[in-house]
């Protein structure tokens, strides 16, 4: 008889149990509302209760419940882009100071995590890329060196040190970059809504917001069953976002990712694999990234086989299959669950923070880096609000609107397909 496989995150094993949020009912009033109940959210909301605002924060589930809640747990500094293209991008002033903040984004994160005794799995052990063939492994060398000039404890690993360290086949090389680490996702996101209530905060969960209207100078959201009402609004909804402003859902691609989970490793293959406890991810152009749960099974990611979030077990052949590749000895292990969610991916691999109007703000395009950056985009937005510029991380930008977004899945299509070409013949 054949397992049956969890479509929920594993994640849901090892953390608290989720607190109960009542839907908005009727009209009520804030100094600010945020909408969106992941990390941005949350964190936006944590650090505006902290500075002494009243806040509502909105959720169309419960907080955790879309990407923060099922992504990897990767706590990982910096940006897509490396220090040197970041000056290039922004110029050299606002290159490094934004090189400099998003890579300390994981001490906010561990920091949050102490302060507030959020019960999440936290190791900062380190966190780990990857390079298939020498293509990548270039890329890598010249991010070390970067950062190495910058005095950054980030070490190049060879081939025979990726197997020491992670138990992975088929990598060339790598390096470890010891800023980073891991956590259970699911469990930060709880965490951080405890803790946001515990300052006084209110969290309505099943309370999406159908419309953002501003009249007289206040904003007003309304959901299917309330009505709330600011003087400022954030808006932290990333990959899910939808029409509730004009045109931010065409500034973004929200491409879907999703997870598989083994049983937990006998110790004999739990030795070798990722021993040190990091987490992991390679650099080709469509990645994969593991890491282990806190009762050590083995959580392999990536690109998944579909175009809408699903459970079908058939939409998860490729992840298992590049699973096996690089861990031969689980072909005989269990996949317990199999989840997936939505990324929200930028045309510069940057995550954009913009003044949408006045007293209206949003940040999103975490790229796959959303726990560290996501976070750091949520005290940001805080301090947009309560109108503090010091260690301003993000420019702010206008909205541009992606080309071709009305044929977004055709085109993302053939972008994976010529991606997967080039991992193929040039990783």
């Amino acid at each position: 008889m054949s397992r049956q496989v969890s479509s929920n995150p594993v994640w849901e094993r090892t953390a608290p149990g989720a607190d109960t949020y009542p839907a908005l009912e009727g009209k009520g009033r804030a100094e600010v509302v945020v909408i969106g109940g992941g990390f941005c959210g949350l964190s936006a909301a944590l650090h505006l209760a902290e500075a002494g605002r009243t806040v509502v924060l909105l959720d169309s589930h419960e907080p955790g419940w879309g990407a923060s809640g099922r992504n990897g747990g990767h706590v990982i500094p910096g940006l897509k882009l490396d220090p040197d293209r970041l000056s290039k991008h922004y110029g050299v002033k606002t290159g490094e100071l934004m090189s400099d903040a998003t890579a300390r984004a994981p001490d906010l994160v561990f920091d949050i995590i102490e302060r507030h005794s959020i019960q999440c799995s936290p190791r900062r052990t380190g966190w780990i890329q990857l390079a298939a063939g020498p293509n990548g492994l270039r890329l890598i060398e010249d991010r070390v060196r970067q950062m190495q000039t910058r005095s950054i404890d980030v070490e190049i690993l060879d081939r025979n040190a990726v197997i020491e360290s992670t138990g992975a086949e088929g990598y060339v090389g790598g390096l470890i970059d010891r800023r980073g680490g891991n956590i259970n996702p699911l469990a930060y996101a709880r965490g951080l809504a405890r803790a946001l209530t515990s300052h006084e905060a209110t969290i309505y969960g099943r309370s999406r917001a159908l419309s953002i209207k501003q009249i007289k100078g206040k904003w007003v959201v309304e959901t299917e069953s309330g009505q709330m009402t600011s003087t400022r609004l954030v808006l932290c909804t990333n990959a899910y976002t939808d029409n509730c402003w004009p045109r931010l859902a065409k500034t973004i691609v929200p491409f879907v990712t999703g997870a598989v989970a083994t049983e937990p490793l006998p110790q004999s293959l739990r030795e070798s694999i990722l021993p040190g406890g990091q987490a992991a991810a390679d650099n080709c152009r469509l990645l994969s990234w593991f890491g282990l749960d806190p009762e050590g099974r083995l959580i392999f990611g990536g690109r998944t086989g579909t175009w809408s979030e699903s459970t079908n077990s058939s939409d998860y052949r490729d992840q298992i299959r590049r699973m096996h590749g690089a861990f031969p000895g689980l072909k005989n292990i269990a996949v317990e669950h199999q989840w997936c969610g939505k990324v929200a991916l930028t045309a510069d691999h940057l995550p954009h923070a913009h003044k949408l109007a006045s007293n209206l703000y949003t940040g999103l395009g975490f790229n796959g880096m959303g726990v560290a950056m996501s976070t750091l985009m949520g005290k940001f937005l805080a301090q947009l609000v309560n109108e503090d510029s010091e260690g301003a991380v993000f420019p702010l930008s206008p909205l541009k609107t992606l080309p071709l977004h009305g044929y977004l899945v055709p085109v993302v299509k053939t972008v994976v397909l010529w991606k997967k070409f080039l991992d193929r013949f040039y990783p």
